[in-house]
């Protein structure tokens, strides 16, 4: 068993690493930089070494075998842990540095965080990207642990993300309530008040409009769902028939408001939506991450 583990080179892990993901030798000479011969010549040092095919040709692609899903999980973390290592070794420059950060958000978080952080970005490291992915119902781990995410934005009690990843309060954010300009209502609305309007729900995800319909259902009321949408884009225009009230974050609705004829009302009883940060503890001492996930906690105090 020595002698085997003594045979498996840095190089041949990180051919089997992307071939797993891509399934596809020519994609994955395209990913490593390398030539198509080099990585079937390493491939087939590998299938040599552990005495197993690895991989198996489909009419769509490579399938692993057992062996190679077994070895598949040990093999990113442990290359996950090196290059987390060289990293740390390395220290983090933002001034200088040219990575790209990976983020996985809920639509309002891109619609009103997003932006100040991209500012801020480009300000304090302006050579680094930010690549910013819908929010899913997945739990992220292993999306994490190859780090094809750095850090997930979720709301606090979704319940999706594995009890494996390290998560913490990002900020906390109240519901406010937004009707057409000049509607009548009061600046603080009751619960009575808004089940008497239909309303406008938004989102794809619905976490922060399941905590209105619970917050309402906990005191006997429900409200009337006219119109249910996937973002906020037809908000302003849908809140301008008059007909319409919508629940949304109040950072989603200071934005709407300085750019449309709206106003928000906030609530009799205080409702907060809570967006939680979640990363892979393969990453967690990443010095680029750490000074990151500060740069979020600048961007989430607006």
């Amino acid at each position: 068993m020595d002698n085997l583990f003594q045979r498996l080179d840095l190089n041949l892990l990180r051919v089997f690493d992307v071939l797993m993901q891509s399934r596809n030798v020519t994609r994955t000479a395209e990913r490593l930089n390398l030539s198509q011969s080099t990585v079937s010549h390493a491939l087939g040092r590998l299938r040599q070494t552990l005495n197993d095919p690895l991989f198996v040709m489909t009419r769509k692609e490579m399938r692993p075998t057992h062996r190679a899903q077994a070895l598949a999980a040990p093999v990113r973390q442990a290359l996950a842990l090196l290059e987390q290592g060289v990293r740390q070794s390395a220290g983090f420059d933002p001034a200088s540095s040219v990575r790209t950060f990976r983020l996985a958000v809920p639509s309002s978080i891109e619609h009103g965080v997003v932006p100040q952080l991209v500012e801020l970005l480009y300000a304090r490291a302006p050579g680094c990207r930010l690549a910013v992915s819908e929010l899913v119902n997945s739990d992220y781990e292993d999306t994490l642990a190859r780090a094809e995410l750095d850090l997930v934005v979720s709301f606090a009690g979704a319940d999706h993300l594995s009890e494996r990843l390290l998560t913490d309060i990002w900020f906390h954010n109240p519901m406010v309530c937004l009707s057409v300009k000049n509607s009548g209502l009061a600046d603080v609305l009751s619960p009575a008040e808004l089940v008497s309007w239909s309303h406008v729900s938004t989102s794809n995800w619905g976490h922060n409009q399941t905590l209105v319909e619970s917050w309402l259902s906990e005191q006997g009321l429900a409200r009337h769902i006219g119109v249910w949408v996937p973002s906020f884009e037809a908000l302003p225009r849908l809140l301008a028939t008059g007909r319409y009230l919508a629940m949304v974050p109040e950072l989603i609705g200071r934005d709407l408001c300085y750019y449309y004829p709206l106003q928000a009302h906030n609530l009799s009883e205080p409702l907060h939506s809570t967006y939680v940060l979640a990363q892979h503890p393969l990453t967690e001492f990443d010095p680029a991450l750490v000074w990151f996930r500060g740069l979020l906690k600048e961007a989430g105090g607006q």
